[in-house]
């Protein structure tokens, strides 16, 4: 028989993972959506700005996601799974199953695996979706540039535009009559030679490639004015003017679009199980702990909130330990990087991060089987 349809039939499960797991999920949709709106208007802008879609914001806020998850779980669990148990409790689900014998160490145990599966899901996100979500995000983001880049050259508008390609400065004026596609284009060369050379179209297109690659400006109807720079004695330069009928401008696509970096950034590269990697495992690993050290919590808060005030300042101290404690442990765990062994640090790290609240619960973990009423 499989081993979670079993785990899912005990009692204490039955109990309390539906609404733990619908508040978890309620929290976090809630904190996703608080968090993308904020960050809807900077994505939109810069999607904006490359000619983007509807569609490019959408990609773009789901590669925000996992960043965002990654900092809501441990608080969402907090709050999940102290709304969850307090309420068995004070509807006496809590005291029916301590009545047929199920002990309170259960319930202990059953929040302690959810926080360490939600640990797990963080260290892979942490690890191996985020930095996939950051390398997807900045090449998208390249590609919309190129994309924007390309449609700008081939595809006429009625807006200014300038271009720079290779040393030349390119720049198209929108048309001045309805019935034409392109205004005039400007161009400028700043060294042909040892002179500056500047030329102006009236008539002018990009020609049809025949790759993907390789492109051509036709420039009709030419007028070019060329140059030499002004010299420091002061005499007179002279500027020589021509026309011609065509001129043409060969230009390839990788002059004009950069080219997307392929290697990986700090914040890109996946997590490798290695002895190099043992800071950024230490880093991950410290900052998975504190979901399971938020469920524990989480239920030292409800033994502890009683029947008074205590029930308001219950939570919010609660949470105000999580996030103290996580400072503390990763300042400590951090510093004995140099001095203990891979297997060592991660027993140090459970022992930081689970131990205290773990303590207390086995030392009053027996209130929670009783509602605030029934306590002595």
């Amino acid at each position: 028989m499989s081993v979670l349809p079993m785990f899912l039939r005990l009692p204490v499960v039955r109990v309390l993972i539906r609404p733990i797991v619908a508040r978890l999920l309620l929290l976090l949709a809630v904190v996703e959506a608080i968090f993308l709106a904020e960050s809807f208007t900077t994505l939109m802008e810069n999607a904006l700005r490359y000619g983007g879609r509807a569609a490019d914001v959408a990609i773009l806020l789901l590669y925000k996601t996992p960043e965002i998850f990654d900092l809501a779980l441990a608080m969402s669990l907090l709050i999940a799974v102290y709304f969850a148990v307090s309420d068995a409790r004070n509807r006496g689900e809590l005291v029916i199953l301590a009545t047929a014998g199920i002990r309170w160490t259960r319930v202990i145990a059953f929040v302690l695996v959810c926080g360490l599966t939600g640990g797990l899901l963080s260290m892979l996100n942490a690890g191996y979706l985020l930095p996939m979500a950051n390398y997807a995000e900045r090449v998208k983001l390249t590609q919309l540039s190129s994309d924007h880049i390309v449609s700008r050259i081939q595809e006429p508008g009625p807006q200014s535009a300038v271009q720079q390609i290779r040393d030349t400065t390119f720049i198209a004026t929108p048309p001045t009559d309805v019935m034409d596609r392109r205004g005039q284009i400007f161009v400028f060369q700043p060294d042909v030679g040892g002179n500056w050379r500047a030329g102006q179209s009236h008539n002018w297109r990009i020609a049809a490639p025949e790759n993907d690659e390789d492109h051509k400006f036709i420039l009709e109807q030419l007028s070019a004015y060329e140059g030499a720079y002004p010299k420091p004695d002061g005499n007179p330069v002279f500027v020589n003017r021509f026309t011609v009928n065509l001129g043409e401008f060969d230009f390839k696509m990788a002059d004009v679009i950069p080219d997307t970096e392929q290697e990986r950034t700090q914040a890109e590269r996946l997590l490798e199980l290695s002895v190099d990697e043992t800071p950024r495992i230490a880093r991950l690993a410290t900052r998975a702990l504190m979901v399971p050290m938020a469920g524990l919590l989480a239920l030292a808060a409800v033994v502890a909130a009683g029947a008074g005030m205590g029930r308001f300042l219950a939570l919010p101290f609660a949470a105000l330990l999580m996030m103290t404690g996580d400072v503390l442990g990763r300042a400590f765990v951090s510093g004995s990087i140099g001095n203990m062994g891979p297997s060592a640090l991660i027993a140090l790290a459970f022992l930081v991060y689970l131990g205290p609240p773990l303590a207390y619960l086995l030392w009053r973990g027996e209130a929670l089987m009783k509602p605030d009423g029934r306590r002595t």
